[in-house]
């Protein structure tokens, strides 16, 4: 249950994938790349000018699309989340989530009627948790953490997830599909083939989908952005979707219903005694 529980809500809390609403426009669950064949243009010439065309397309794009890049010092957020796997199924969670810029992040889950049941805090270096319910005690170095968290994330990316900014975006950017409403993309790093949908009026992620290199894992995550409200400036979604691929599925709902950004946080926690450690 907490290994379960914290992979999803630090996933989940992290991201999004089927379906959701922007403004008064319905996010459908859009493949990839943009599958609206009557109005479209896909960049396919490979004479010189038509590169350089293209190249020079592809860094525009990329400027608009880090422009809406959220910076912050500090953030807190509540949220409800309800998740579904092959096995069970879970709605009405709780979440409070803190963060301090490259510093902190923090958790606290809580079910209804029982209350706080699993509380995090995740450094640059370490991650440590608590499992009320059972009384354990999880301590790891966040490289080491693959086993609790099950994602293969360092501390950046992890708060880049959380806050609303893409994540595994690079400058290899190809596979253009521009249409009226939306522009699709793929880039690629190390690990991860990224596909990208991002709003054509004002750049703000739609969907993204991180895709594992090796085939044989099979792993996949979809995220679906929804609902943006603009705060002092900063363009957030408040209301995400996570599907997730591997051996089996879990589809995660998130809205977040109330969140601060720059203002005073904390970051409790304690290990009460007599609880056992892993």
């Amino acid at each position: 249950m907490m290994k379960q529980t914290l992979a999803l809500i630090v996933l989940g809390i992290v991201s999004t994938g089927l379906f959701s609403c922007r403004h008064s426009r319905q996010i459908a669950g859009t493949s990839f790349p943009v599958t609206d064949t009557t109005q479209h243009n896909i960049i396919t010439k490979t004479d010189s000018a038509s590169v350089a065309a293209a190249s020079t397309y592809n860094k525009e794009l990329l400027s608009k699309l880090r422009s809406n890049h959220i910076s912050f010092n500090t953030f807190s957020a509540k949220l409800k989340i309800d998740f579904e796997t092959e096995s069970k199924q879970m709605s009405g969670i709780n979440a409070n989530m803190r963060m301090q810029k490259d510093s902190f992040i923090w958790i606290s889950v809580s079910a209804p009627i029982i209350g706080e049941v699993a509380r995090a805090i995740i450094t640059p270096d370490s991650l440590k948790a608590i499992d009320k319910f059972h009384k354990i005690a999880y301590l790891r170095d966040l490289k080491n953490a693959q086993d609790v968290l099950n994602i293969p994330f360092d501390f950046k990316t992890l708060q880049d997830l959380l806050i609303g900014n893409p994540i595994y975006l690079t400058d290899s950017v190809y596979q253009v599909v521009k249409t009226p409403a939306v522009i699709s993309f793929t880039c690629d790093s190390t690990i991860f083939t990224s596909l990208f949908n991002v709003f054509a009026d004002d750049y703000i992620l739609q969907q993204s989908k991180v895709m594992d290199k090796d085939s044989t894992r099979r792993r996949s995550v979809e995220l679906t952005y929804g609902e943006y409200k603009s705060l002092d400036k900063i363009k957030f979604a408040t209301r995400r979707r996570v599907f997730v691929e591997e051996k089996s599925y879990t589809k995660i709902n998130m809205d977040f219903n109330k969140i601060d950004f720059d203002q005073p946080v904390s970051f409790p926690f304690t290990i009460p005694s007599g609880y056992s450690r892993e």
